[in-house]
């Protein structure tokens, strides 16, 4: 937690929810000048705004600078399911995998929501157990998934952004590398 007048501000992953991250992560891809968008961040995060706006130039940097500063190990496991309201949420047994049906999800979601994405993709990837297969993927469901996933601590996310990004450029380089030999073999 950084500290910022009297409130104290979550900054390290671990701290903040999916929620939380999704906002901060909207607020810096903004077009906002750099003392707005910082003042928006700490203030969305709970410092007090009268006390940010009050903060002397040379310390207010320092914070920005002390909020940017930290690293966190975040984990490489795979949390592979968990409970929430009396049901199980899971993504997979043994070995993740992601299915195309969960990659077009995927894919549509990110492309919609370029700044809000990580509730919506993590609901499309834990399903309830309870339920079938075509109640897993109904909009209605996976947008009820994203809103309680929201509260939720953002750090599980991270390793199944990771992989979903390096799915997602695998397959985008090799489509590029196709389209390439077809128009190579056409034009020869």
């Amino acid at each position: 937690m950084l500290k910022i007048g009297t409130k104290e501000v979550p900054n390290v992953i671990n701290e903040l929810t999916i929620e939380q991250f999704e906002k901060v992560s909207e607020i810096t891809s903004q077009e906002l000048d750099a003392f707005e968008r910082w003042v928006n961040i700490f203030v969305f995060l709970g410092a007090d705004e009268t006390e940010v706006n009050e903060l002397e130039f040379t310390e207010f940097k320092e914070k920005v600078k002390e909020f940017n500063s930290i690293t966190y190990k975040a984990s490489k496991k795979f949390l592979k399911s968990f409970e929430l309201d009396g049901y199980t949420y899971k993504s997979h047994d043994k070995k993740l995998s992601i299915s195309v049906r969960d990659m077009k999800h995927i894919e549509k979601i990110i492309k919609n929501n370029p700044n809000s994405y990580i509730s919506k993709v993590i609901a499309v990837l834990f399903k309830r157990t309870d339920l079938k297969d075509q109640e897993h993927y109904a909009d209605a469901h996976i947008k009820h998934k994203a809103n309680l996933f929201k509260k939720l601590n953002a750090e599980f996310t991270l390793p199944y952004i990771a992989f979903i990004g390096e799915k997602m450029k695998d397959t985008a380089k090799q489509i590029n590398d196709e389209v390439a030999k077809e128009l190579e073999s056409n034009n020869g």
